[in-house]
């Protein structure tokens, strides 16, 4: 209750006591609003985020962080968008990442933009990056290297992009998916035909030793 209505409410009442004073002018007492928590809403359902977001990350925070999701499956999706092939199933990565709650799965984009010049660095390439993402609604875990992409190709001993790797709850590479060796066709592997079969199997509890070795 303001001062301003103090007086329209007391003119015909002298002998309020000063604990009615507190009682506002349509008869209601004024109650604070309950304080705000800090902590997020919680869902029941493991609901994942919606917000885009990416950071720019060495590709040893990056197996780092890896590492650090033991209990859930991971899918880790290397991609770039100067790779059609990469754009075209990328869409399929957010789609397993909104299927499955949050404590099941975390599902992280890496992307080699980054190709080491000098004049273009790491967040140059932020605006174009995040364009994409936003334009697929990507909210899992986006990350772009700060390492040139061909020294990350060579460390890993990976020919090309896309390529996804897929670990187990207890933090194994069960499976890396790549067309370096030809295994998958002209067309290469899908997320459909062969990335969302095996987070299915994981997830469902399978063993990951039924599946691979962790070799590529």
């Amino acid at each position: 209750m303001t001062i301003l209505n103090r007086p329209r409410c007391l003119h015909t009442v002298v002998a309020l006591t000063t604990a009615l004073l507190s009682i506002g002018c349509n008869g209601a007492p004024d109650v604070p609003d309950p304080p705000k928590s800090d902590k997020p809403e919680s869902t029941s359902s493991g609901a994942q985020s919606n917000a885009v977001t990416l950071t720019i990350k060495s590709w040893k925070d990056t197996e780092a962080l890896i590492a650090a999701q033991k209990g859930k499956v991971v899918v880790v999706d290397l991609w770039s968008t100067s790779c059609v092939p990469c754009m075209k199933e990328f869409p399929n990565l957010v789609a397993l990442h909104e299927k499955f709650p949050s404590e099941k799965i975390t599902c992280i984009s890496v992307s080699c933009d980054y190709e080491g010049l000098e004049e273009e660095p790491p967040e140059s390439k932020r605006p174009s990056v995040m364009k994409f993402l936003e334009s697929t609604k990507a909210t899992c875990t986006n990350l772009l290297l700060s390492d040139a992409d061909v020294d990350v190709y060579d460390k890993i001993e990976l020919a090309a992009i896309p390529a996804v790797y897929v670990y187990d709850a207890a933090g194994r590479m069960v499976k890396r998916f790549d067309n370096d060796s030809g295994e998958y066709g002209d067309e290469g592997f899908t997320y459909k035909d062969h990335i969302v079969p095996l987070v299915e199997k994981l997830i469902g509890g399978a063993s990951s030793t039924t599946t691979g070795d962790g070799t590529k």
